[in-house]
């Protein structure tokens, strides 16, 4: 895997080969698909259900890395639970998580929006695109969520090396706060943000 990453620093105006045949093939052998609370919110919003009915029903938590949650994975193939089997589109696609948004770029830097493409897709792609329109297409999310990501990558390392060490009860309020503690009736970002702050005077 490691020859296949290119070793090139891709900036937002940088341009790579980028494209989508709707193959469905990244949407196979998943389960690893890390979502935030805005995800949570976002989706929940955009599927017009419930928080802790899209939490039961289409996410799970990531046995040792918690208190993350991913996207399920189901069937054979483990595929993401919104791929549309018809179309090979994604479900989602206006609110999808970050992991997918980049695809097959890698965050190198997210607050310098710094990358580097992985050459994942295993369909082969000549198209040259400008990293920028890749990443913020038609629906901004990377750089309306971008803020966001970096703060819950940084909670997620602080909370990671502690988590054992929490009571059950501690776990739990922590997942609470994180997870479900919302008003979808009121700014996701600002509520998102201040639970992340909640959470990080914690540790």
């Amino acid at each position: 895997m490691l020859e296949e990453i290119s070793n090139e620093i891709l900036t937002l105006k940088s341009k790579s080969n980028l494209s989508c045949t709707l193959c469905e093939k990244c949407c196979e052998y998943r389960g690893d698909i890390k979502i935030t609370p805005i995800n949570v919110l976002e989706i929940s919003k955009f599927l017009k259900i419930s928080i802790d009915e899209f939490l039961e029903k289409y996410t799970e938590e990531v046995k040792g890395e918690e208190p993350e949650i991913v996207i399920k994975g189901i069937g054979e193939k483990r595929e993401c639970i919104f791929n549309d089997r018809t179309t090979f589109k994604c479900k989602i696609n206006s609110v999808k998580p970050m992991q997918c948004v980049v695809f097959p770029l890698v965050p190198f830097d997210v607050k310098n929006d710094l990358f580097i493409n992985t050459n994942a897709c295993p369909v082969p792609s000549n198209k040259m695109m400008k990293v920028d329109k890749w990443i913020n297409g038609n629906h901004n999310i990377y750089k309306k969520n971008k803020e966001i990501y970096i703060k819950w990558i940084k909670l997620m390392e602080g909370i990671g090396p502690k988590w054992k060490e929490f009571s059950k009860e501690k776990q739990d309020n922590i997942k609470e706060v994180l997870f479900r503690n919302y008003d979808i009736k009121k700014n996701f970002r600002k509520q998102v943000l201040k639970n992340i702050e909640k959470i990080s005077h914690l540790l």
